[in-house]
C-alpha cells in the first residue's frame, strides 16, 4: 500500500494541512505483515530520521515483536525522548478535529498522595458534570485514591477505549462534603482555550491566556479570544503554557502574529532536515492578523510540561520583543516530526529541527524562566492569587522578580520526567 506524507508543520506531532501520495523517495510497505512494518519503520528512520546516522543499519525484523519496539530500539536515546508510533485515526482525529475518547480532565498526585484536578474540557463528560480545577479526587470505581496508588493501577483504573465506558468518581470540592460523579467515556472536544479574560493594569489593559495545545481547531479560538482583546484595547499579555505541550507550527505562526505585527513578515521559525532531505527544508514567516496586538513585551508561564512548539514560540519571538519567562524550565524539544502512515499506525520520528529568524535553537536542556513560580491548583485560573499569575503581574508592573531563584538541575529533571512526551496522551494531557 502506498505511504502518505504530510509536509512538517508539528513540533509534537504533524498537523495535515495538504497530503501526496508516497513517492520513489519513499519507503515501499509490501503488506501489513510484522515484518514488513518493522521492514518499513527501518527504512523511515534510514532515511529521514533526523539522526539518521545512529540508526542501526542491519537488523533482523523478526527480532522485534511490534513497529514499536522496534523504535525504541532504533532511535537515538541520548536525544530522543519524542519519537512514537500511535493509532492513525486517533492521531487524525485529535489533530484536524480537536477531539479524543475519554473523560475530559486532568488529575494531580501529589507527595501526599492525594489527588487534584488541574484543569478540565469544557465539552467533556468531566466538563458537563461540573468537574472544576482544584477539586480533590478521593475515589475511583469504589477504590480508594490510596488503594489505587498503592497497587500502582493508575493505567487501568479509567478503563478500555470503550464508548460509553462508565467511571464513578468520588470527589470534594473546597469547603464541601464528598459528592459522587456518574460519567460515561465518549468524544471530548478539546478547548485548547482555557481561559482567557482582561484586567486593568494602572493605565494599561492586561490579557491573560490559559492556552493548551496548538491544533487545527486552535485558529477559531484564538481569532476569537484576541477579537476581544483587540476590543478591549489591551496592550499587555500574560500568556499561559504551562501545560501546552506542543502542536502545529502554523497554529504556533499564527499565534506568534497575534502577538507581534511587522510589515515587513520576518521568518518565525526554520525547519532544517538531515542533509539527505534539504530540499524539505523550509521558513514560516509572522502574517498579517486583523486582530494583533502588536506587543513590545509579552510575559509567558512555563513549567516543564511545556515543549515543542510553546518553546517554539517562545524561540520564535524572541528575536522581535521582549519575552520574559516566569515559572520553570521548559521540557527542551528543539526538534519535530513528520508523520508516515503504514497500516492503521502513524509513525512521528523526528525529522527536523526549528530556528529563529537568528538561528537560535537546540535547547535540549529547555528554556529557562527568568522569574521562578510554581503551579498552584488550589487557585482557579486568572485567580491574582495564584502564584505564577501573580509573579507574572509583579513582573508587568515592576520590570523585575519579586524573588530572583534559577530552577536547579534537580527541578528541571523532576519537570521533565513527569511530562510523557512520546505519546499522543502527553498531547492531550487529560485522560
Amino acid at each position: 500500500m502506498p505511504l502518505i506524507r504530510l509536509i512538517p508543520v508539528l513540533l509534537l506531532s504533524l498537523l495535515l494541512p495538504s497530503c501526496e501520495e508516497g513517492g520513489d523517495d519513499l519507503p515501499f510497505l509490501a503488506s501489513c505483515d510484522l515484518e514488513d512494518q518493522n521492514r518499513f519503520v527501518h527504512d523511515v528512520l534510514l532515511d529521514r530520521y533526523l539522526w539518521y546516522r545512529e540508526v542501526e543499519p542491519v537488523i533482523s525484523y523478526a527480532d522485534f515483536d511490534s513497529p514499536q519496539q522496534l523504535l525504541d530500539f532504533l532511535k537515538y536515546d541520548e536525544k530522543d525522548r519524542f519519537s512514537y508510533i500511535t493509532n492513525a485515526s486517533e492521531f487524525q482525529n485529535l489533530f484536524n478535529a480537536g477531539q479524543y475518547l475519554g473523560y475530559g480532565f486532568s488529575y494531580l498526585t501529589q507527595a501526599d498522595d492525594t489527588v487534584w484536578v488541574r484543569f478540565v474540557y469544557t465539552d467533556s463528560p468531566a466538563g458537563r458534570a461540573g468537574l472544576e480545577r482544584g477539586d480533590e479526587i478521593l475515589a475511583i470505581n469504589g477504590q480508594t485514591v490510596a488503594d489505587i496508588i498503592s497497587a500502582n493501577a493508575w493505567s487501568d483504573i479509567f478503563g478500555p477505549a470503550q464508548q460509553n465506558y462508565p467511571l464513578d468518581l468520588e470527589i470534594r470540592k473546597p469547603g464541601s462534603s464528598a459528592t459522587v460523579l456518574n460519567l460515561f467515556k465518549t468524544t471530548v472536544n478539546i478547548n485548547t482555550v482555557l481561559h482567557a479574560s482582561v484586567r486593568p493594569q494602572g493605565i494599561n489593559q492586561m490579557g491573560y491566556l490559559v492556552f493548551k495545545s496548538f491544533l487545527g481547531t486552535s485558529n477559531a479560538e484564538l481569532e476569537s479570544v484576541f477579537s476581544q482583546f483587540k476590543a478591549a484595547s489591551v496592550n499587555r499579555l500574560i500568556l499561559d503554557l504551562r501545560y501546552n505541550s506542543g502542536g502545529s507550527v502554523s497554529v504556533a505562526r499564527n499565534l506568534a502574529s497575534y502577538i507581534y505585527q511587522d510589515e515587513t513578515y520576518p521568518v518565525f521559525v526554520s525547519l532544517e532536515h538531515n542533509d539527505k532531505n534539504p530540499f524539505y527544508d523550509t521558513s514560516y514567516s509572522l502574517i498579517a492578523q486583523f486582530h494583533s496586538l502588536d506587543l513590545d513585551q509579552v510575559i509567558i508561564l512555563t513549567t516543564g510540561e511545556t515543549c515543542s512548539a510553546s518553546e517554539m514560540l517562545i524561540n520564535g519571538l524572541d528575536p522581535f520583543l521582549d519575552v520574559k519567562i516566569v515559572g520553570s524550565t521548559t521540557c527542551g524539544k528543539p526538534v519535530g516530526m513528520n508523520t508516515f502512515y503504514f497500516c492503521d499506525n502513524a509513525l512521528l520520528p523526528v525529522t527536523f529541527a526549528g530556528f529563529n529568524s537568528l538561528g537560535e535553537g537546540d535547547y535540549f536542556d529547555g528554556l529557562p524562566a527568568d522569574c521562578a513560580a510554581g503551579d498552584d491548583i488550589d487557585f482557579a485560573f486568572g485567580d491574582e492569587n495564584e502564584p505564577m499569575l501573580k509573579e507574572a503581574l509583579f513582573v508587568n508592573a515592576n520590570d523585575e522578580c519579586q524573588v530572583i531563584r534559577k530552577p536547579t538541575l534537580k527541578s528541571i529533571s523532576e519537570n521533565r520526567a513527569a511530562f510523557q512526551s512520546d505519546s499522543l496522551q502527553g498531547l492531550i494531557g487529560a485522560i
